[in-house]
């Protein structure tokens, strides 16, 4: 891991998982039960710099690395998945859609309350008829003098509870291809025809609010656009590979968490008069779960710094999106085994770490997508198409 980071990125690690480990471990219990974070928490982070740490310095952000941004998201997801979750749509979604595509005055109304975790911001994306095709978006917004007129409805939106600002995409044109005709809209909680439902009952990811926006006829004026008119979709699938290759983070972290449970459990847990950790089964299933680790977190530090470099990662994005994500989910089920009975019970973290880990086979892009994409791709570099 050492050669990975740079001296002032290893640094930021330490601080992070100081505060994790000090701070907000003893809250998880708390937000599992209420089923967000304490605002207060994401104010404690912003005032340290771990929300904005890749962000421009002008903005309230560090101006640092990308790759801050994903050991905040390692570590944060090693002690409670569902608040790094939080987060990651607050700054990779919401927040960086508006720092790359924001107006000054965008970026100072909307941006800055953000990474200083005064505001919290969702994307709204998915509808309730379209999954994981994001071009089929029913949602429609229509020019009425000087303003737009939205009318429609997002669902799995993460924070859409509790969110202060909204950015989502609907269509103002049909045009003859698909990736044409959308437009983001920067809407804020409180505006007449914007309403938000209860939040979810869910498997995993507890202390994280998803809900669903409702749009009624919602009126902004044209400040209130993101972008460029007609070209959301576009920027929409530009901004997916970084964001596959943060999931990785998170994968890493949940996954780091549940080697830490199942190597302090096989220690001392002891069957048949010694410590299950001296069976070679149990010594296979840490190797692996090691060696998925390891394999995620080289591929991601040498994506995240392509990604610094400006360059296009598409396919292995997806790669690494679908590696880690079955690491995850295999990781996560062999913890419980090596727990046995305990691992079953709702008082012990392996169960939690269970539940988690499944959500990122299918958020941000399920896994059958990741392997359509990888195929196309593939096709496309060997000069055959795409399929």
């Amino acid at each position: 891991m050492l050669d990975l980071l740079t001296d002032d990125e290893r640094m930021l690690q330490e601080s992070v998982r100081r505060f994790m480990v000090h701070e907000v471990e003893p809250l998880v219990p708390a937000m599992q039960a209420a089923g967000e974070p304490p605002r207060s928490l994401l104010k404690r982070m912003g005032d340290l710099g771990f929300l904005g740490s890749c962000f421009p310095e002008e903005y309230g952000g560090g101006g640092a690395s990308l790759a801050t941004r994903a050991i905040v998201s390692e570590e944060t997801a090693r002690v409670d998945a569902g608040l790094d979750l939080v987060l990651f749509a607050d700054i990779m979604l919401f927040a960086r859609a508006i720092a790359r595509h924001g107006t000054d005055d965008q970026k100072h109304r909307y941006l800055v309350p953000v990474l200083s975790g005064d505001k919290i911001g969702a994307m709204g994306i998915t509808e309730p008829q379209g999954g994981s095709d994001a071009l089929g978006a029913q949602t429609r917004a229509r020019r009425n003098g000087d303003s737009w007129v939205v009318k429609g409805a997002k669902t799995f939106v993460t924070n859409a509870p509790t969110a202060d600002f909204f950015v989502v995409i609907a269509r103002t044109s049909d045009e003859a291809s698909r990736i044409d005709g959308g437009t983001w809209f920067i809407l804020e909680r409180g505006i007449a025809g914007l309403a938000t439902g209860k939040p979810f009952s869910k498997l995993g990811m507890r202390s994280s609010p998803t809900g669903e926006i409702f749009l009624d006829d919602v009126r902004v004026g044209h400040e209130q656009v993101l972008g460029e008119v007609g070209r959301g979709f576009h920027t929409l699938m530009d901004s997916l590979d970084a964001e596959r290759v943060l999931v990785g983070a998170s994968t890493i972290g949940i996954a780091r968490a549940c080697l830490d449970e199942a190597v302090a459990y096989a220690a001392e847990r002891h069957v048949f008069g010694k410590a299950i950790r001296s069976y070679q089964l149990v010594q296979e299933k840490i190797a692996m779960m090691v060696t998925g680790i390891e394999m995620s977190r080289a591929m991601l530090y040498r994506l995240l710094r392509a990604l610094e470099r400006g360059e296009k990662v598409t396919r292995a994005a997806a790669i690494l999106k679908l590696y880690s994500s079955q690491m995850l989910t295999q990781v996560s089920s062999e913890t419980v085994q090596i727990w046995g009975g305990a691992g079953q019970l709702e008082d012990n973290k392996s169960a939690r770490l269970y539940r988690d880990g499944k959500h990122h086979e299918i958020g941000a892009g399920t896994n059958e997508i990741m392997k359509v994409l990888i195929a196309r791709e593939t096709f496309r570099d060997m000069g055959l198409g795409r399929g």
